[in-house]
């Protein structure tokens, strides 16, 4: 059930209204392939059967930003180089969230945890590093990779990176918002 449509374009949806297991509803469906965070398992069954199907998270939001979506599609589609797309995780503070599905990450922002690893957006392809880097909510990104354009940190043996850092912000697009409170504030 969506619990609001905020003014900046996300829709959120209030997770305890869903059984994770039942996989014959569009919303879990997206939630298992995409965002299932339970226990730091991320997207796997065994998770949902363990947590009895509830998530960690508490709300959902699905991103939508025109902009966003219009320059990384510009940059995927140019001929140049086709990109791996990926998901991946950016733990912030709430207060961020509104500027963020606004206007993006800006990769050459001044940095508030360090960058270990040079200049740009750092994410990850596991949820439980990310929430190192804030615990009331998430973003998902999809990430356009492509050779060249980005840094892989820390790759484990199935392909999967600790550390994905991109400098620029067209690879990159907000897609969804996980809330891990029971308030979420307005976007």
């Amino acid at each position: 059930a969506v619990v609001s449509t905020q003014s900046t374009g996300e829709t959120r949806y209030n997770l305890s209204d869903y059984d994770m297991r039942n996989v014959s509803d569009p919303i879990v469906e997206l939630l298992q392939k995409v965002i299932g965070i339970y226990d730091g398992a991320c997207s796997k069954r065994s998770g949902y059967q363990a947590m009895g199907g509830k998530p960690l998270a508490k709300f959902v939001g699905v991103v939508r930003n025109i902009s966003c979506e219009k320059s990384y599609y510009m940059k995927i589609t140019d001929g140049t180089q086709k990109p791996y797309e990926v998901f991946a995780f950016h733990a912030t503070a709430k207060e961020n969230i509104s500027s963020i599905i606004k206007t993006n990450l800006d990769p050459n922002r001044k940095a508030v945890h360090g960058r270990a690893y040079g200049d740009g957006c750092y994410f990850s392809e596991y949820p439980e590093f990310s929430a190192r880097y804030g615990k009331e909510c998430m973003i998902i990104f999809k990430l356009a990779l492509i050779e060249g354009k980005y840094k892989k940190v820390q790759p484990d043996g199935s392909g999967f990176c600790q550390q994905l850092i991109l400098k620029d912000a067209a690879l990159f697009k907000p897609v969804y918002v996980l809330w891990f409170i029971d308030n979420p504030p307005p976007t």
